[in-house]
């Protein structure tokens, strides 16, 4: 190249535009800010799910609008879901008409997926939203909400609002249709109820998510605090007559519940009424959900009654859920509140929100005759055992598994014990059974975690609005039952990477030992897994079909290359049985005995793996610290 055509080139490249950075579309339209002040007249929401053949519900709702834009929202942080929980994968037929009968075109929100804007032409006073909202089938996401006995309605799922308006200042009036010949229950007030429609009185939009419905062919009310002012009921749905016979004592059992909790507490409640909602049902399966004025319980066959005496696992979720009214509803942390359901929560103190009232639902359920004493001693010793076979805390401390909903609401990792996962409620409780035992030590029994509880928590009686706190409010209200330095203690144990919070179980005068054969609760929870626990022993869990579902981290299956979704086929060549399998466990325990032969599927291929264990089958017990005083019994003892 000549000199000339350098320069020339050189001028050209110099010349060239300079090249451009990329830029993002611009922001979409915010949506508006709730605000505290009240939405003009009254919403009219009307919804059908009288059809459980196709498992559909039909949503009609009237809402009072002015000119302009209006964006309306489906809730999506519900509170009591820990994380978004919006049920809009199945939200379908979905329109918006004027009081003109002309039909608007609504645009969802582009980040916000539960928004949808629509303008109102200038004239129109009210706009009717149609909606279907198929239930979710089994595997699908959305929890079942209708078999042919039994319907589970949350009014969250069915029900849009006005965003820019905080939902305890919008009204509603809501409308149901169930079912002929079925009944429902629900804490909302005001029934009136003409064939299968249900007509209630005027609530906040707020008050109206936080009071689900159920709805069944089958129906027991019963009532669990005779002549008092504020009624608490337990109504029970079942797929059969014969599961709603509950003998006297079991009731009695329940009313011991609700007096126990009066004592715990001081005797305030936090709500005019309760309704205790309990499905027994194996398609709706065990849940638990809280609220103001009433909770969401199932229990996953029609035994809760009837087979009493053996399937007791489970049955702590209505004491779980009842003082959540005063833990988590009217206290609550300050993180978990927001105005409206568009608004992020956040859930850093879920060790005391759940953990808290873990602890406490285990109590009540002892003390009020749910679990006995030994009952409540092997389901601590199978949680404080799973919390010292949890290798993931070396790199995830307790506090941030408060995190752990909101990043997978699914579950069903296969490795739990190393990605850890909901451990803010049982390792919560070891927490707090460290504090209430601490308390007791250093007062030499004067004092207990009562004594904060019924401080912190059992205030304010007869008001159902929110009372927020947070890690200070905790801290301080500890200090007024005893002084220490409780900010240290509680951080530490929330930060530890080193061992699971035992201290508390120490005191309490127990400690976790292994026998070879399952306890009573352990049995319970794997006829209800349908899987043979061998955490402590081959560390893993086995369905009885052959299916791991869980593997500890570093255990013997691990060691093996077996890992979660991995099917045992064979035993040392004879077909998986959970009984083989066990038996060959046993027999590795000899002195001189060779490994464990196992032929596993994965992946479509056959292998065999030899397991070098030799310990034999383990199961968790607690065992007495004769050292220690007996504080555990003390703790569960009623009042």
């Amino acid at each position: 190249m000549t000199p000339k055509l350098f320069l020339a080139a050189c001028l050209a490249l110099s010349m060239s535009p300079a090249r451009a950075d990329p830029r993002p579309a611009p922001p979409t339209p915010p949506i508006p800010e709730a605000r505290a002040v009240d939405y003009p007249g009254v919403i009219d929401l009307k919804v059908d799910v009288s059809d459980t053949t196709r498992k559909v519900f039909r949503v009609t709702e009237t809402l009072p609008v002015t000119p302009g834009p209006l964006v309306l929202s489906l809730p999506k942080w519900i509170p009591g879901e820990h994380s978004p929980s919006a049920q809009i994968v199945l939200m379908s037929g979905f329109t918006i008409t004027t009081d003109t009968g002309q039909r608007l075109e609504w645009r969802r929100d582009p980040v916000e997926m539960t928004a949808f804007h629509v303008d109102v032409p200038d004239g129109v006073r009210a706009l009717t939203v149609r909606l279907e909202q198929p239930t979710a089938q089994p595997g699908g996401p959305v929890r079942i909400a209708v078999t042919p006995n039994l319907v589970l309605l949350k009014w969250t799922a069915v029900a849009l609002y006005p965003a820019g308006h905080a939902v305890g200042r919008i009204r509603v009036r809501p409308t149901l249709t169930i079912p002929e010949g079925w009944r429902l229950a629900t804490a909302l007030d005001g029934a009136e109820t003409t064939g299968a429609t249900t007509r209630f009185a005027v609530t906040s939009f707020e008050s109206l998510m936080d009071s689900p419905v159920y709805a069944g062919r089958y129906k027991a009310e019963f009532d669990l605090d005779p002549g008092s002012p504020r009624p608490v009921r337990l109504s029970v749905f079942a797929d059969a007559p014969k599961d709603l016979k509950a003998t006297p004592a079991q009731i009695d059992t329940h009313r011991r519940l609700v007096q126990q909790a009066d004592k715990l507490f001081g005797g305030a409640r936090n709500f005019d009424h309760y309704d205790f909602l309990l499905s027994l049902n194996p398609t709706a399966g065990y849940l638990g959900a809280e609220h103001q004025r009433s909770s969401e319980n199932g229990y996953n066959s029609g035994g809760y009654f009837t087979a009493w005496d053996t399937a007791f696992n489970g049955r702590d979720i209505l004491a779980h859920e009842y003082v959540h009214a005063w833990n988590g509803k009217h206290r609550r942390p300050a993180d978990l509140w927001t105005p409206d359901y568009t608004t992020p929560m956040r859930d850093s103190l879920l060790w005391v929100y759940e953990g808290l009232t873990e602890y406490y639902g285990d109590t009540l359920a002892t003390r009020s005759g749910l679990f006995s004493p030994d009952q409540m001693r092997q389901r601590l010793a199978l949680i404080a055992a799973n919390a010292q076979a949890t290798p993931g805390r070396c790199w995830r401390a307790l506090r941030d598994t408060t995190n752990a909903y909101i990043i997978n609401s699914v579950g069903g990792t296969g490795s739990t014990s190393w990605l850890r996962a909901l451990d803010y409620y049982e390792e919560g409780q070891l927490v707090w059974l460290d504090v209430d035992t601490l308390i007791r030590a250093r007062t030499e029994g004067a004092k207990s975690l009562d004594d904060f509880a019924r401080a912190f928590l059992g205030v304010d009686d007869g008001d159902m609005t929110v009372s927020t706190y947070q890690f200070e409010d905790v801290v301080a209200a500890l200090n007024a039952v005893t002084p220490y330095d409780w900010a240290s203690f509680l951080n530490a144990r929330l930060d530890a990477h080193d061992h699971a919070p035992m201290d508390g179980l120490t005191r309490s005068g127990w400690t976790v030992a292994f026998e070879t054969r399952p306890s009573a609760y352990i049995r319970a929870t794997e006829r209800d897994a349908k899987s043979s626990l061998l955490t402590f022993s081959l560390g893993g869990e086995i369905g009885w079909d052959g299916a791991v579902k869980e593997v500890l981290w570093d255990g013997p299956l691990f060691q093996a290359g077996v890992i979660a979704g991995t099917h045992i086929v064979k035993v040392g060549g004879k077909p998986y049985a959970p009984e083989t399998l066990k038996a060959a466990i046993t027999a590795a325990a000899r002195p001189g005995a060779p490994p464990i032969v196992l032929t596993v599927k994965a992946d479509d291929k056959a292998r065999i793996v030899r397991i070098a264990y030799h310990g034999g089958l383990k199961y968790p017990r607690l065992k007495r610290l004769t050292d220690q005083p007996d504080r555990l019994t003390q703790i569960l003892s009623p009042r």
